[in-house]
């Protein structure tokens, strides 16, 4: 392990790999859009069962949809709630909106009604955006006060009216996602852009790969999946894990080579109706990131390596801190989680308050995981959950683990809420 590494003086690093590498100081849609479609602009960007999307086309879709939504807000920046199923449409609102300087929300239409309606009602948007009827009727009924606008209307709409001018603070709140408990934290251009030049480091991620995206953009399974690979100008394969058929066809016909799934998710594998899904993985990934936030025995993850003879590779993260530890595709243990990502510091808190301890991790037995690194949170709404989650600038994670002397790390426990 780096000897930089706060916390973290001896173990293992990959070679070739950056411990540190600098944030550009651009906006997340430049880095993702705009340089790739002028770098590449026939390569594909965003991959759908029905529609492939260029760097190119996504450009001009960025375009297209930033016109449309000032047109609604009369050129000025808005808050906007973006409440829709397709993970396509969610990526190219997300761009449009960060490009005309709107504060976006990017909510959870799965989650109970009332959470998602609560979780909306904290972020006060001027405008939600959406894509099927369901949602409609929730916003109908229980925010009426919201204008809702269908999101096919924007790339409609004609505007002249141009963004905002003039400097742009890159680390202000730009978007915001539902923690466990219906909370907000804001994530900046800097904090996004962080996260993907730190996960396409550590992995690493080329131009060539393909990643697959099979959890909704509200989680950090599938933003990570997502915006890591379009900074390498790479394409990104946007799926649906509840439909194993067109899943198992697309994967065969496009070959990705990571994706990331929630434990819970991950245990669908082994049901019948998804025999052809893990045939497809077993062709066609170099291994398949399970995200954890709680023990994970050794035997589980062979169970899940033989099942579909790639690597299991254990990570943990969060919509606060982005990723903090996963394992390496060369070199992981089978029952740790794993080392601290590129740009990632941890440092030992104490369980009972969240507050740093005064040694380091090899001086002790265990200690809740406390992160600093470029890709934390913002601010937090209400304002209040900040003091709960920040501590002398080490954001807590509430997951207790040790380190071994090579410096990896495993999951003992949870500390209570």
């Amino acid at each position: 392990m780096s000897k930089g590494a706060i916390g973290l003086t001896a173990g293992y690093w990959p070679e070739d790999v950056y411990r540190y590498l600098a944030i550009p100081g651009i906006s997340l849609d430049e880095a993702l859009v705009t340089r790739p479609a002028r770098r590449s602009a026939d390569q594909p960007a965003l991959i759908g069962y029905h529609e492939t999307v260029t760097y190119r086309q996504l450009s001009e879709n960025v375009d297209r949809i930033m016109k449309g939504i000032l047109s609604f807000t009369e050129g000025k920046a808005a808050r906007i709630a973006v409440a829709m199923n397709e993970s396509i449409h969610v990526a190219k609102l997300l761009f449009a909106g960060l490009k005309g300087r709107c504060v976006l929300m990017i909510a959870d239409p799965t989650r109970p009604v009332e959470e998602m309606v609560a979780s909306v009602r904290y972020f006060a948007p001027d405008l939600a955006i959406i894509d099927n009827a369901r949602l409609q009727n929730v916003f109908a009924t229980s925010l009426a006060e919201i204008r809702v606008v269908p999101f096919e209307e924007l790339a409609e709409k004609d505007s002249k009216l141009a963004p905002p001018r003039g400097r742009q603070d890159l680390q202000a709140p730009a978007v915001a996602f539902a923690m466990e408990n219906g909370r907000l934290v804001y994530h900046s251009h800097r904090s996004l852009l962080a996260g993907a030049v730190s996960w396409s480091t550590f992995v690493p991620l080329k131009a060539e790969d393909l990643m697959l995206a099979l959890q909704p953009l509200n989680r950090w399974e599938g933003l990570y999946s997502l915006l890591p690979i379009l900074f390498r100008g790479g394409p990104c394969l946007l799926a649906d894990l509840q439909d194993p058929e067109n899943l198992a066809q697309a994967v065969e016909s496009r070959r990705p080579c990571f994706t990331i799934l929630p434990r819970v998710e991950a245990r669908k594998l082994y049901e019948a109706s998804f025999k052809s899904v893990v045939q497809a993985f077993r062709e066609t990934l170099r291994g398949l990131f399970v995200s954890t936030s709680g023990p994970f025995t050794a035997l589980g993850r062979r169970r899940l390596k033989n099942l579909l003879d790639k690597p299991a590779l254990l990570t943990y993260g969060s919509v606060e801190s982005g990723p903090v530890l996963s394992s390496h595709p060369t070199w992981f243990l089978d029952s740790a989680v794993g080392i601290p990502l590129t740009n990632v510091d941890v440092w030992p808190l104490n369980p009972a308050n969240g507050k740093p301890l005064e040694v380091p991790w090899e001086t002790i037995e265990y200690g809740e995981v406390g992160v600093k690194s470029p890709m934390t949170g913002v601010s937090y709404e209400p304002a209040e959950e900040l003091p709960k989650l920040v501590h002398e600038g080490w954001l807590r994670t509430k997951i207790v683990t040790t380190m071994d002397p090579n410096g990896l790390f495993y999951i003992q426990s949870r500390v209570p809420d």
